[in-house]
């Protein structure tokens, strides 16, 4: 139940970000086309003025005039202004192949209206756009080889002028300068959340360590006697496993484990954690449970998986002796077998509540 909550908390938060992006993009598609598509507006309009086909004319132009109103208006919801774009887009597609047939520029426009509505809106849009660009082009191949309703098509013969050349021309390179233009926003896009994504990661990471070092704190803070431990047997594991030739990766693990090995003690009574004395039979085996409550405590942590050797197997030993699962030889995790080197030297040139600490070369 936590995990599916979790994971709709993140689709939640990336359905947010894609949501933003969207919406900027959007917004830069209307202000390309905006300023791209003027030559066209123009070109197009004079080539319909020309001929006396004024209804064309005016669809043009007040098509771009409400690109231009939709782009101004950034407060409506994404979704509606690219629902603008894909409208505008589809006038022009059916003006164009009605006047200049299935050569023209309308089925430019019949291609790209469905990529835009995948990328600005998602893809159950493109699918639609998708179907509806199929049923226009094949509405207008039925009519051009059949001839059905030829009466509605423009009958004056196609003679390809210099300004339609030039609107074909200025359309395609408002195409391209919109896909650069929409690809390059999602490259920054990408960029900058990657960038997000690593700063936060380093964040997290530096704040786990800050934990884990808290955690051995509170424990020194609580057997005196081993104050500065977890932090000395930190570091000199890190060389010696360092020494050994154990990979990089490898080391964060062995040093977060190092620094929680005694985590367990946190369960252990005082009476028998600061015993001055020899332990009694009953006291050691309720000492040896600090492994268990180690590996209860940090099991469930996937941050701390790979760093769980050391706490829960740094008390096992080379002949099956140990404690608590009795491993031998390489059964034992490599760096719960180069932690215990370095605790119980580190333990030995410490004093403890039972015995003052050993020379270092007795040691």
């Amino acid at each position: 139940m936590f995990k599916k909550s979790q994971n709709a908390i993140y689709d939640n938060e990336v359905e947010d970000v894609l949501k933003g992006w969207r919406a900027r993009a959007v917004t830069v598609i209307l202000y390309v086309i905006s300023i791209v598509a003027l030559p066209a507006v123009i070109t197009s309009a004079m080539y319909y003025s020309k001929r006396q086909w004024w209804s064309m004319a005016v669809i043009v132009i007040v098509l771009y005039l409400l690109l231009i109103l939709v782009a101004v208006f950034k407060r409506l919801d994404y979704r509606l202004r690219a629902s603008v774009i894909f409208f505008v887009g589809y006038t022009m597609a059916v003006s164009a192949l009605a006047s200049f047939g299935l050569m023209g520029i309308g089925t430019l426009y019949l291609l790209i209206i469905p990529i835009l509505a995948i990328v600005l809106i998602g893809h159950r849009a493109g699918w639609a756009a998708t179907a509806f660009s199929i049923i226009i082009y094949g509405f207008f191949c039925l009519v051009a080889y059949t001839g059905l309703l030829e009466s509605w098509l423009v009958k004056e013969p196609i003679v390809y002028g210099i300004e339609a050349w030039l609107t074909r021309g200025v359309t395609l390179i408002m195409m391209l300068v919109l896909v650069v233009a929409l690809l390059m926003r999602m490259y920054r896009f990408l960029l900058n959340t990657l960038k997000a994504e690593q700063q936060l990661t380093a964040e997290l990471k530096q704040t786990y360590d800050a934990t884990l070092e808290g955690w051995a704190g509170a424990l020194e803070l609580r057997d005196i006697e081993t104050a500065g431990h977890c932090h000395r047997v930190s570091q000199v594991t890190r060389r010696l496993a360092s020494e050994a030739g154990l990979a990089n990766s490898s080391l964060t693990d062995l040093h977060r484990g190092s620094l929680l090995h005694d985590i367990g003690k946190m369960g252990i009574p005082d009476s028998i954690l600061l015993k001055p004395g020899k332990l009694t039979d009953e006291e050691f085996k309720q000492m040896q449970e600090h492994t268990t409550y180690a590996y209860d405590l940090l099991a469930h942590i996937p941050y701390l998986l790979r760093a769980l050797d050391i706490p829960y197997c740094h008390h096992e030993k080379w002949d099956g002796t140990g404690y608590p699962l009795g491993l031998k030889g390489t059964d034992i995790p490599l760096s719960a077998r180069i932690f215990s080197v370095v605790d119980v030297y580190d333990a030995l040139i410490s004093d403890r509540p039972y015995r003052p600490a050993w020379q270092e070369e007795k040691a």
